[in-house]
């Protein structure tokens, strides 16, 4: 045999394994696009698949250490921090923070004003922040709502879209996870009502300067660009989205705190809340309330929370 033909052989022989392995590969097409943590991410768009059942093992996906900025959820911007080395044990049990901004904050108020960030590094926890704008996590709208946060309400779109979301393109927010709750003012209620539609799957909490009980401030504008005046319609206002009447459902574990000298939400909004989930619970489900002589409705009190809140959230998994 000639020597070029030998040489051939030993050339197709070579190639064989190489062309097998590539074969193999998924096409382009098939292979999801990974998420930076920079700020070029603003038009991605990914789509979520429904809600994925609990695993033992697992890691985060679609983002990398430190911020993932400008996701979204339809037409609802978020960010997505990791702290360093975040769900590198085997027996990590994801500890995550969903934290709702109040009335009209921006999703990166907590992080500008306090911090939280530091806190998130001390303790391993993940941070989604959501844009929730100017909703009071309200689960419908009616004919008389004036004031409309998106094309879903807010609380339907926390249920139906924001979390399976979160569990579909990150694997966070799953259940069996360590999910914990962070919200102020009207995020505050958002805690709340975020706990009580989706039962089971956070373990605790924390609501600072929150409102709950709307029928003892039936002249809130907010409340009735939502739900119609108090005076026609008080049963959508104690109704479904009214966190004090459902105090019966109530299974997490919760921080409350709220300042003395708060002018914009009556310290007393948190006080009756604390009382009556006490009052249906007694100690079976841990509940603290703080009420801060001289606090008001500012960053300065939100923040200084921030050790009290860390420890409460965290206590399960220290134990």
């Amino acid at each position: 045999m000639e020597l070029k033909y030998v040489l051939r052989w030993i050339q197709l022989f070579w190639l064989l394994p190489f062309s097998i392995a590539c074969s193999t590969q998924p096409p382009a097409s098939e292979i999801e696009p990974s998420i930076e943590n920079t700020t070029e991410n603003a038009t991605l768009q990914i789509s979520p698949t429904p809600a994925i059942s609990p695993v033992t093992q697992m890691s985060v996906t679609n983002a990398s250490p430190g911020w993932n900025r400008n996701l979204t959820v339809d037409d609802v911007a978020y960010d997505l921090y990791l702290p360093p080395g975040y769900g590198s044990n085997e027996d990590d049990d994801f500890p995550c923070l969903l934290v709702l901004p109040g009335w009209d904050f921006s999703r990166s108020s907590w992080v500008e004003n306090s911090s939280l960030v530091e806190y998130a590094d001390r303790y391993g926890y993940a941070l989604i922040m959501p844009e929730m704008g100017q909703t009071l996590y309200e689960s419908a709208y009616y004919p008389e709502t004036e004031l409309r946060w998106n094309a879903v309400p807010g609380g339907e779109f926390v249920r139906e879209r924001l979390i399976p979301t979160m569990q579909a393109r990150h694997n966070l927010l799953r259940s069996g996870q360590h999910n914990t709750l962070l919200g102020l003012s009207t995020g505050g209620r958002g805690v709340a009502l975020v706990a009580l539609e989706n039962p089971g799957l956070f373990v605790a909490g924390a609501s600072v300067s929150g409102d709950f009980s709307q029928e003892n401030t039936p002249d809130d504008r907010l409340m009735t660009a939502v739900y119609g005046s108090f005076a026609e319609y008080p049963d959508r206002w104690t109704g479904r989205d009214n966190p004090q009447s459902r105090v019966e459902e109530w299974q997490m574990p919760l921080y409350l705190a709220h300042g003395t000298a708060d002018d914009i939400v009556p310290e007393s909004q948190s006080q009756l809340f604390y009382q009556a989930l006490v009052k249906t619970h007694g100690d079976r489900i841990p509940i603290r309330y703080e009420a801060i002589e001289g606090a008001g409705h500012d960053y300065a009190f939100w923040g200084g929370q921030l050790d009290e809140i860390f420890e409460f959230i965290d206590r399960d998994r220290r134990s």
